[in-house]
C-alpha cells in the first residue's frame, strides 16, 4: 500500500503542469473568440500529453530497469550526491522566485498561435508531455520506483498508465469545466481562469520548493554518510 501511495503522490505532484493549463486556457479563449469547438481540440492536446507521458515512461522504466545496479551505485557515489544537491538547490531557487503574472490576453500566445499551428495540437501535446515529464523530479522518482519494483512487465505497464492518468486529471478537469461555460459567461470565466492560474502558480512554487528541499536534504544526508564512511 505504501508503494502505491508513494506512486500516487509523485503523480499528483507531476500533475501540476502550469504550461498545460495555460495552453488549455489559451485554446478556450481562442475558441470563444472564433466560435470554434473547444473541447475536441483541448482533448487532442491533453491526449497527446498523455501519450507523451506514456512514451517517456516506457523508455525510462526500460532503461532504468536494465541498469539497476548502476542507478543504485549512484547513491553510493559522492560525486553523484553532490550533483543531486546542486540540482536540488537549483530547484529550490526556482521555487523561491516569484514568476511574472500572466495576463489573460497573452495566454494563447505564443504556444496556441505559433507552436500549435506549426506542429498540430496532438503533436504539441506529445512534445510538451515529454518535455514536462523529462524535467520533472517527481516523474523521475516515480519511474525509479516502478523500475525497481520486482513485478512483471504487465504490472509495470498498468502502473505507468495509472501514473499518466493521474498526471493529466487536472487538465481533464479544466477542460470539462471550461466546456460547460456558455457564451454569456465568458467574461466571468476568464477572470476565474486568471484566479485559477494564480493559485496554480502558488501551488507550483510550493511543490517546487518541497521537491528542491527534499533533494537537498537527501543529498546532504548521503554526503554525510559517505564522508563518514570514507573517513
Amino acid at each position: 500500500m505504501q508503494y502505491y501511495l508513494s506512486l500516487l503522490g509523485f503523480a499528483a505532484i507531476d500533475s501540476v503542469n502550469l504550461l498545460a493549463f495555460a495552453v488549455i486556457a489559451g485554446l478556450w479563449l481562442a475558441s470563444a473568440g472564433r466560435g470554434t469547438p473547444f473541447a475536441p481540440r483541448a482533448a487532442r492536446f491533453t491526449g497527446g500529453a498523455f501519450c507523451g507521458i506514456i512514451l517517456l515512461s516506457l523508455v525510462s522504466v526500460w532503461v532504468i530497469g536494465n541498469n539497476q545496479e548502476f542507478v543504485r551505485s549512484l547513491f553510493d557515489a559522492l560525486w553523484a550526491m553532490v550533483i543531486l544537491g546542486v540540482v536540488g538547490l537549483g530547484i529550490t531557487v526556482m521555487g523561491l522566485r516569484r514568476p511574472a503574472e500572466a495576463r489573460e490576453e497573452n495566454l494563447e500566445a505564443p504556444l496556441t498561435q505559433n507552436v500549435l499551428q506549426k506542429f498540430g495540437i496532438m503533436a504539441t501535446g506529445v512534445s510538451l508531455g515529454v518535455i514536462q515529464s523529462a524535467t520533472s523530479a517527481p516523474f523521475a522518482a516515480g519511474m525509479v520506483l516502478i523500475s525497481f519494483a520486482e513485478e512483471p512487465w504487465i504490472s509495470k505497464l498498468l502502473q505507468i498508465v495509472f501514473f499518466a492518468i493521474i498526471a493529466i486529471l487536472p487538465s481533464a478537469g479544466l477542460i470539462i469545466a471550461l466546456s460547460r461555460v456558455n457564451s454569456s459567461g465568458i467574461g466571468a470565466a476568464t477572470r476565474r481562469i486568471d484566479h485559477f492560474l494564480s493559485y496554480g502558480r502558488v501551488a507550483g512554487r510550493i511543490l517546487t520548493l518541497v521537491v528542491g528541499v527534499a533533494l537537498v536534504v537527501l543529498a546532504a544526508v548521503r554526503i554525510v554518510q559517505l564522508t563518514g564512511v570514507l573517513s
